[in-house]
């Protein structure tokens, strides 16, 4: 779909430029005009421009726990009885992160001029969770906004706990990797360049495997300018193939098989998967269009494209647990708890102990990660680390075994 950027006039008087996504021109002109906006010029985003920034823009962000503090704010505020327009304003005043802050005031903005809390949310695009703003709906429709709100804060606290869990678990595997390539470059640019010349003054013939790691170490001390740009333009690539609909496939593909850590990237999907489901159905959302935002908020592209397959079979009348258990990626007991929580009529019920089963499973994963990683890269610094010096030191103890003999 073409994007357009567009220069406004909000009937307050204020100017401000934002971009739109639409079928054309004429359409998009007409959905402005009808939300009241004095549209001042429209024009269209090159697509190789368009397709540049996509691949490498930095997206702005704004932190889980900032959003959480923020809800957590709205909702005391709401429930105090404020409109939602002083508890915007107020929220304002509070607000450091500014993008975050810039995000707002279009928010506030759009609020005025008549749009829905949840529309204005929804047109901040990625920025916020996509199922944020489907929960507001559900709240403004039913008049229990800040019901929803309380429902949205559990579930990201529930969330930001589980992963804040799996981050500091695997940061210890992760600085123990580190360090054993830290450990290889100073032997490759430093220690062995030096033993080198001390082996040359000495005029010995060196084994194979000495010659190998020498003339290595060689090449990549005279030449690091160039192994260096090939490391950044490897990793940028790779940084823009992610962002295509194919490489996150792949990528994400690659994650849930990875040894040891695949296993952990799996049950903690499957949760998000889970909670999130359970949290929009508790909101009064129908299962179809509940599954659909789900597989966009799990942030893994692998469940999304399998989810999207769910919705679809569910909206042709298919039972839920039954689509789930053939995309193959949802656990046997938490179809089992899917399919009596349909049988029973308290699906949300289910889908909570599905999610709190998992988060066990997820402890337990852990915890194999640490007891399984700490001697593998022992291993791995012993093999490696170890040959690289039994390579520099085998000249010396053949010339030494020599001398004596």
């Amino acid at each position: 779909m073409p994007e357009f950027l567009c220069r406004l006039a909000y009937p307050s008087g204020e100017i401000v430029e934002r971009a739109y996504a639409a079928e054309s021109e004429q359409a998009l002109r007409r959905q402005l005009e009808a939300k009241d906006f004095l549209v001042l010029d429209i024009r269209q985003r090159s697509p190789l421009v368009r397709l540049l920034g996509e691949l490498f823009r930095v997206k702005p962000r704004v932190s889980a726990k900032e959003f959480l503090f923020f809800n957590q704010e709205l909702r005391a505020l709401l429930r105090a009885g404020l409109p939602v327009l002083t508890a915007l304003d107020i929220l304002l005043e509070r607000r450091k992160n500014p993008t975050f802050r810039r995000a707002l005031v279009d928010v506030r903005d759009r609020v005025r001029a008549g749009e829905a809390l949840s529309e204005a949310f929804a047109a901040q695009g990625d920025l916020f969770p996509r199922l944020y703003a489907a929960a507001l709906a559900s709240g403004e429709r039913t008049g229990e906004l800040p019901g929803v709100l309380d429902r949205f804060v559990r579930y990201q606290t529930v969330l930001m706990a589980i992963r804040r869990r799996v981050v500091q678990t695997l940061a210890y595997p992760a600085v123990l990797v580190a360090m054993s390539f830290g450990v290889v470059a100073l032997l490759v640019f430093y220690v062995v360049p030096r033993f080198n010349e001390f082996l040359q003054d000495f005029g010995m013939e060196l084994p194979l495997i000495t010659k190998v790691l020498v003339n290595t170490a060689v090449f990549c001390t005279e030449h690091w300018t160039w192994l260096l740009l090939g490391v950044v333009g490897g990793v940028g690539g790779l940084l823009a193939w992610s962002r295509t609909a194919g490489g996150r496939i792949a990528l994400d593909a690659l994650k849930l098989r990875l040894p040891v850590v695949g296993g952990v990237i799996h049950d903690y999907t499957q949760n998000r998967f889970t909670r999130t489901l359970g949290t929009l159905v508790a909101g009064g959302i129908p299962v179809v269009q509940a599954l659909e935002m789900t597989s966009r908020a799990v942030a893994n592209a692998v469940f999304e494209r399998a989810l999207l397959q769910v919705a679809n079979r569910v909206r042709e009348g298919h039972a839920l647990w039954e689509s789930l258990e053939q995309t193959g990626l949802v656990s046997d007991i938490a179809v089992e708890m899917v399919k009596v929580g349909e049988s029973a009529g308290a699906l949300e019920e289910m889908l909570g102990h599905a999610s709190d089963f998992t988060d066990e499973e997820i402890e337990y994963r852990l915890g194999r990660v640490i007891t399984l990683f700490e001697p593998m890269v022992i291993l791995f610094m012993a093999v490696v680390v170890g040959g690289m010096l039994l390579a520099l030191y085998l000249p010396l103890l053949r010339a030494y075994s020599q001398a004596r003999y």
